[in-house]
C-alpha cells in the first residue's frame, strides 16, 4: 500500500490534462493572426475610403468656390479662367486637403497642384475639377500585405481620384 501511495502525488495533474499543456499558447497565437489581419484590413481598407471621400469634398469644395469668382471683372472668358477661377479653385482644393499627411500632400498637391485638373468647356459652360493621387498602388499610406494564398491586402487601384462639375 505503501508503495502505491507513493506513486500517487497529489500535486501532479491527471493523466488527460498532461498532453494539454501549450494548447492555450497556440490557440492565443492562432486567434492574434485571425484578429491582427481583420484589424489591419480595416485600417487599410479604411484609408482608401477616407481618401476618395476627401478628394470627392475637396473637387466640389473648389468647383463651389468658382461660382464666386466675378466673370464681368475680367476681359474675356479665358482670362476669367485662368487668372480668376483657377487660382481660387486651386487653393479652395489645396486648403480642404491640407489636414493630410506630407508625403500624401506632395503627392496630391505637389509643388504646382499637378494633381488638380480644371477643365473648362465653353460649349455648354462646365467646369471639371478632378483631384488624383497618381500612383497610390506603388506608394500607398499604409503598407500592403502579401499573403500567399490571399495575395495583396488591401487590393488597390492604381490611382485614387474624384471629380465635380458644375456650371458656370
Amino acid at each position: 500500500m505503501q508503495r502505491l501511495t507513493n506513486h500517487l502525488n497529489r500535486n501532479d495533474p491527471p493523466v488527460s490534462l498532461k498532453y494539454q499543456r501549450g494548447a492555450a499558447a497556440i490557440e492565443a497565437a492562432l486567434l492574434f493572426v485571425i484578429f491582427f489581419s481583420l484589424f489591419y484590413a480595416i485600417v487599410s481598407y479604411s484609408l482608401p475610403m477616407l481618401l476618395m471621400q476627401s478628394f470627392n469634398h475637396a473637387a466640389a469644395s473648389g468647383a463651389r468656390a468658382a461660382v464666386a469668382v466675378d466673370p464681368n471683372a475680367f476681359s474675356d472668358t479665358n482670362d476669367y479662367i485662368s487668372s480668376g477661377v483657377e487660382p481660387r479653385v486651386r487653393a479652395v482644393v489645396a486648403d480642404t486637403l491640407s489636414w493630410l499627411p506630407a508625403a500624401a500632400r506632395a503627392q496630391v498637391l505637389g509643388n504646382d497642384n499637378q494633381n488638380i485638373a480644371i477643365n473648362f468647356n465653353p460649349g455648354n459652360g462646365m467646369l471639371t475639377v478632378t483631384v488624383a493621387y497618381n500612383g497610390y498602388r506603388n506608394n500607398p499610406l499604409v503598407p500592403v500585405l502579401r499573403l500567399p494564398a490571399i495575395g495583396d491586402v488591401p487590393r488597390l487601384p492604381d490611382d485614387l481620384s474624384a471629380s465635380a462639375m458644375i456650371a458656370l
